[in-house]
């Protein structure tokens, strides 16, 4: 599994930096779901104590991508439904919003997109066998973490984005290396860690942007490995329909995660098409 990372790359990754805390709010939840008979009325009162987590969770459960039979109109219904740990997960990727502040619309763009490619995740994961619907989603929020931080810390950090996604034959992260001395997936797995996130879900973020993962099976899980195949799927498509351009990272990965998901060409292409009748 994934190997800790040295002292002196946790330290050299932080300088400078400050990560954000834990929400109060994800203490709680976790407090709840730890005792020895959680109440689902407590997990409802935790997240309808704030309006607007308790909308934005709304807005997400009903979105097409979750793929509901009926409309949610309460968060009593959402966890009633969803139940109380995958509610859980579904508030830990919308805190993260929150708790990365930047300028006043600075980071619009970057969140609606992690948004989408956390809508088309999860819409993905349903497609396959034992897709984690939850996981996909908080991965989908949560993988690029990384980015907005180092947007606040380096006042050039657009030209590097600009530079890796132009650069598809050198990984993302060694652009951020050589501009920077640190990468967003390291910072990303560091925030993932101090938020208590699952295993799979902090591997995940270390690795996304690596295809050689997907030939070591002795690196990351297989339930790592599933998360970054399906956050690059639902990044491939998102580019496609959102941005009118291919995904440099997808040209790498594509072919191990589809390979690793079991999809056939006409499954992908089956997939494809239903996400793009959702999304429209």
């Amino acid at each position: 599994m994934s190997k800790l990372l040295p002292p002196e790359v946790i330290k050299r990754t932080l300088a400078g930096i400050s990560i954000p805390a834990r929400p109060q709010v994800l203490v709680q939840l976790e407090n709840e779901l730890t005792t020895d008979d959680p109440d689902p009325r407590v997990i409802v009162r935790l997240v309808s104590g704030d309006v607007g987590l308790s909308a934005a969770v709304l807005k997400t459960v009903n979105s097409p991508f979750f793929g509901l039979s009926r409309r949610i109109s309460s968060v009593a219904q959402a966890v009633s439904l969803l139940g109380m740990r995958s509610a859980a997960q579904i508030v830990t990727g919308l805190v993260l919003k929150t708790a990365i502040a930047g300028k006043a619309g600075s980071l619009e763009r970057f969140w609606d997109s992690a948004e989408k490619v956390a809508g088309i995740a999860s819409h993905i994961a349903l497609s396959i066998p034992r897709g984690p619907r939850d996981e996909a989603y908080c991965f989908g929020l949560f993988h690029d973490v990384g980015i907005p931080i180092l947007m606040q810390k380096f006042p050039d950090y657009r030209q590097t984005l600009a530079l890796a996604e132009k650069l598809s034959d050198r990984p993302f992260t060694a652009v951020e290396e050589e501009r920077h001395a640190t990468d967003h997936a390291t910072l990303g797995y560091l925030v993932a860690k101090g938020w208590f996130l699952p295993e799979a879900i902090c591997e995940g973020i270390l690795y996304h942007h690596d295809p050689s993962v997907f030939d070591d099976r002795d690196v990351v899980s297989s339930q790592a490995l599933t998360l970054i195949a399906i956050n690059a799927l639902a990044e491939h498509f998102h580019d496609e329909y959102f941005r009118l351009r291919s995904n440099s990272s997808w040209e790498r990965m594509g072919d191990r995660a589809l390979a690793h998901l079991g999809l056939q060409e006409d499954e992908y292409c089956d997939l494809r098409e239903d996400l793009t009748t959702t999304v429209g």
